[in-house]
């Protein structure tokens, strides 16, 4: 199983994503911001990203340009409330594999990590 980070500055958020993936036999590491995935990224490997767009201090597309400054190889999917097509273009230039609403994740969830998980092909 993939080592997850689940980046979110809602608390609620965060819980209810940490649950699905406990589910999915994966411990959640969880970030309240982009600060925190850069220090976790610090101490640990990351391969699956799950991060949303609009958080206070850095928002998802400068956390997505920030991590390819810093050569992560990971995968990163935005996980977002807002069904932008032209933020959605912004993401996927920024880096994003994927740009998920929210309201479609829980049901997407175990397509997502068996396709983004470390032994799936690229």
């Amino acid at each position: 199983m993939p080592q997850v980070a689940v980046v979110d500055d809602d608390p609620r958020i965060r819980a209810l994503l940490q649950e699905e993936l406990e589910d999915e036999g994966i411990d959640a590491n969880l970030c309240a911001s982009g600060l925190e995935l850069f220090k976790l990224l610090e101490s640990q490997p990351i391969d699956l990203i799950l991060l949303d767009l609009m958080m206070p201090e850095m928002d998802g597309i400068e956390c997505l340009y920030r991590l390819r400054q810093i050569d992560f190889r990971g995968r990163v999917l935005i996980v977002t409330a807002l069904s932008d097509d032209q933020k959605r273009r912004e993401a996927l230039e920024a880096g994003a594999d994927e740009y998920i609403l929210k309201s479609d994740l829980f049901d997407r969830l175990p397509m997502l990590l068996e396709r983004y998980s470390p032994s799936a092909p690229p």
